[in-house]
């Protein structure tokens, strides 16, 4: 009887640490919205520019542009195609350093009173084939557009719990297609749903 008292109380200590493990990551990954807004206007010349609102406590921050792209079996982010990196938090306009050995990291201090940063950013559309998928995608006409081209993220331990709250603007007469959910239209700008 002693034995199987033992196994009971060992089995329901680790029921309870499960519930309370599963109950505490739950709370814990409640995502941090980010605002993107990319503006795809002058996509017939191969740029596209973008600005996110990024929520930050004050102090350090590091952000990150993205390196392993989902599909391409390698460090592949075409971090030589970002240009145009300025970064803003309570009005005042950030420095900011590159990390000196990964080159997808930048870092900034972010000012007492501020609870987000502002980065703006541009993406130089390649003009050649190969590289990275849809790299050479883009025309006077057309432009196949990758997410990860124009944002940069803080350090979360699971990408789920960023929430990206994004809008895209187009060229006149252009049109778009994609899987993620339409939440309002209007000409010339698609604001989508909330994602991760």
């Amino acid at each position: 009887m002693g034995r199987r008292l033992a196994v009971l109380l060992s089995a329901l200590l680790i029921l309870a640490l499960t519930i309370d493990g599963l109950a505490h990551a739950s709370g814990a990954r409640a995502a941090h919205t980010i605002t993107l807004v990319v503006d795809a206007t002058d996509a017939p010349h191969k740029l596209f520019h973008a600005r996110e609102v990024i929520p930050a406590d004050p102090g350090p921050l590091t952000l990150y542009y993205p390196k392993w792209i989902p599909g391409e079996h390698g460090p592949t982010g075409p971090i030589i195609n970002l240009a145009g990196l300025q970064f803003e938090a309570g009005g005042k306009t950030l420095a900011w350093r590159r990390d000196p050995v990964d080159m997808y990291a930048f870092h900034l201090d972010v000012p007492r009173g501020a609870t987000t940063v502002e980065a703006d950013l541009e993406f130089l559309a390649p003009t050649f084939a190969g590289g990275f998928t849809s790299g050479a995608s883009t025309t006077s006409h057309l432009a196949v557009f990758a997410w990860n081209w124009i944002l940069l993220s803080p350090p979360v331990a699971h990408t789920d719990d960023l929430l990206f709250d994004a809008s895209l603007r187009l060229p006149a007469g252009w049109r778009y297609g994609t899987a993620l959910r339409v939440e309002r239209e209007s000409p010339g700008e698609v604001k989508f749903a909330p994602s991760t």
